[in-house]
């Protein structure tokens, strides 16, 4: 071992032996390891944070890598020494091994499907050591201003990149939680203090631990961090996958959660019925756009915490293929996978022959196969996020909210009369297009600036849009072709489920009155046929046609359900098509869509406590997760997994 690597050992020792007061007052803390030998300092930490922290509190270790690199150099495998003897000198080998195997598990350069990581945050769990590990890759000059923290420690070597990153000190102070530490040589922290005093620092405690290394305690002028006393409860205001997602998200950390939507009823079929399968596919653009961005991050955040759920929830992970088309957000597809260089298992390019010894489709054009696609059941998927024994579903349809002495009142009608559903620091509005709605009947929609000027708080949110749309589901067995992975163009064809492949979808501003039509089928099967060999739904169109020239005006293919997944017959081929009954069972629902096409996922500024999930357009699936675990993150005060920009994008806005 190298002389300064044994300096550094000592100051480390000593410095952890200096963290017993606040670790054992602490639910959530986070460090910052910027370290030559960062595997072994973040061991050390966590081996002394399980000694001495509450026993249901987190520790949060944050680190910064190269896009397809790795985190600094972790050969050493040494235990800290020093006098002060840290925890992990006193430990079994054995223990200090098996810290270290989660941790590297958690740092490894791929993903669980070996798939490099792509540029952003990247949050991993270990709920067996109390550990979440948030990474974030790409240059350390570009990352560091995007994460958003509250940091109790930084680690950090004058060999660490950090040390020389232009105005890193600003960027350490805007992190530092009101009580900071900084662990650090003493140029490093010379400098630090300079930024920290020149912020108005409370109060400031440098000491020297060594010859190199200083310790330094700032006492800043910030916000609180989120008491371990405080009530920990969130009413969540609708049921589908925007709340359940955040339901779930704040059940794993401890939250009681009450959840509240009509369909949630007892003997109600729930959110989503009816609604065999949906894709989650990732979203890519030349430009890396924001929306590319955050899809991506939703695809990483669903895998992670969808990992366990079965085939009735997740019936393939089998992929997406997308073919090029020349509009929408595949337009420039191909270019896109050309020009961003996405490693080989993220994104493959394939020849239509390619495509069809894939997914057992043949297609007419060249095509981008993401293997991260999925092939999800969203009512099941519902029902997996709330059957958390700390969620509580209720069925009560909440018409307006009022800030009380006690917290957000929720209001609602039950058999005619007004009640108060309840009354807590903690509301989520996740009601998809009724969320504007319920914004202006509370009086939210609008905020009186200190000058007496009315203005409007949320416009894009309040200027929601919703378009319907719907879905046919065709019998596997009238099919030639069945696809063994999701295939989207102009439309999307799905696997199998239930014995039935979805097919999809259309986009209208008024539904027909049954929600499902034969115009909107045939809709359907002209968007998307041309993409795929002329055979593939031969069968489907001729259906179509027969049922337009028949004397019974529809033709059965297979039992539909009850409600708007009917199948409807009757009528003549002189009904219009908008009310001409449909040839195949199907699905119909809205969109609730946010100028942008970004979702709308955080705090309500103007109204402390309460927040917002809403907008998810048609990328429910990819949203829920995300949205969930970074409104989760901040209030409980973690690092959050999403960067600062896109947080400012997709805030209520």
């Amino acid at each position: 071992m190298s002389r300064a690597r044994t300096v550094f050992n000592a100051a480390l020792g000593q410095a952890l032996a200096r963290l017993d007061d606040s670790l054992r007052q602490e639910t959530t803390f986070t460090a910052v390891v910027l370290t030559t030998h960062c595997l072994d300092d973040a061991v050390a930490l966590l081996a002394h944070w399980q000694q001495h922290a509450p026993t249901r509190a987190r520790l949060h270790l944050v680190f910064f890598e190269d896009y397809r690199g790795h985190v600094a150099d972790t050969a050493s495998a040494d235990p800290v020494p020093g006098g002060t003897r840290p925890a992990q000198a006193r430990r079994s080998r054995l223990a200090v091994a098996n810290d270290r195997d989660r941790l590297a598990s958690l740092l490894a350069p791929r993903d669980a499907d070996g798939v490099s990581l792509l540029p952003g945050v990247h949050r991993a769990d270990d709920a067996s050591s109390r550990l979440t590990v948030t990474r974030l890759v790409g240059p350390l000059s570009l990352t560091l201003p995007q994460l958003v923290a509250t940091v109790d420690l930084f680690i950090v070597e004058s060999a660490s990149p950090l040390a020389h990153v232009m105005h890193y000190a600003d960027a350490m102070v805007r992190l530092a939680a009101p009580n900071a530490f900084v662990l650090a040589p003493q140029d490093v922290v010379g400098e630090l203090a300079q930024a920290i005093r020149n912020k108005g620092a409370r109060q400031l405690d440098i000491q020297q631990v060594n010859g190199t290394w200083q310790w330094m305690a700032a006492h800043l002028h910030r916000p609180a961090k989120p008491s371990a006393k405080r009530a920990r409860v969130a009413w969540v205001v609708g049921g589908g996958l925007a709340g359940a997602g955040v339901a779930h998200a704040l059940a794993l950390r401890g939250w009681q959660v009450h959840v509240t939507d009509p369909a949630l009823a007892t003997g109600q079929p729930g959110p989503q019925a009816g609604h065999v399968a949906a894709a989650l596919t990732p979203l890519i653009s030349v430009d890396d756009n924001f929306k590319a961005r955050l899809s991506r991050a939703g695809v990483y955040r669903a895998h992670q915490r969808w990992a366990g759920f079965g085939a009735d929830v997740i019936p393939y992970r089998s992929g997406t293929l997308e073919l090029a088309r020349s509009k929408g957000h595949a337009r420039d597809l191909l270019q896109a996978v050309q020009a961003r260089g996405y490693p080989q298992g993220w994104v493959t390019l394939l020849a239509p022959g390619q495509s069809q010894d894939l997914t057992g489709v043949a297609v007419a054009r060249q095509g981008a196969f993401f293997a991260k696609g999925m092939t999800v059941s969203p009512p099941n998927l519902i029902r997996a996020l709330l059957a958390h024994p700390a969620i509580h579903c209720h069925d009560l349809q909440v018409d307006r909210l009022d800030k009380g002495p006690q917290g957000w009142r929720l209001h609602a009608s039950r058999e005619g009369a007004a009640v108060t559903v309840a009354e807590c620091d903690t509301v989520i509005l996740a009601a998809a297009a009724q969320t504007p709605a319920l914004l202006a009947r509370s009086g939210l929609e609008q905020r009186t600036l200190k000058s007496g000027r009315v203005e409007q708080s949320m416009p894009i949110v309040m200027s929601m849009d919703t378009l319907g749309g719907q879905v046919m589901h065709v019998p596997r067995t009238m099919l030639t072709q069945v696809p063994g992975a999701v295939v989207g163009a102009e439309g999307y064809f799905l696997p199998p489920v239930a014995g039935v492949c979805v097919v999809g979808s259309t986009y209208e501003r008024e539904l027909s009155a049954g929600g499902i039509s034969r115009q909107g089928q045939k809709q359907i099967v002209d968007k998307l046929a041309p993409a795929l060999d002329r055979d593939v739904l031969q069968s489907v169109s001729a259906a179509l046609a027969e049922a337009g020239t028949g004397p019974d005006g529809a033709r059965r293919v297979s039992p539909g359900d009850k409600g708007r997944q009917s199948m409807q017959t009757g009528g003549s081929s002189a009904v219009p098509d908008r009310d001409a009954p449909p040839v195949f069972t199907g699905w119909s629902g809205t969109r609730a869509v946010i100028r942008g096409r970004l979702p709308a996922f955080g705090a309500v500024r103007h109204a402390p406590g309460l927040w917002l999930a809403c907008g998810y357009a048609s990328h429910g699936l990819t949203w829920s997760a995300l949205a969930g675990d970074v409104i989760a993150a901040m209030l409980e005060g973690e690092p959050v997994p999403l960067e600062r920009d896109l947080l400012q994008a997709v805030a209520p806005r």
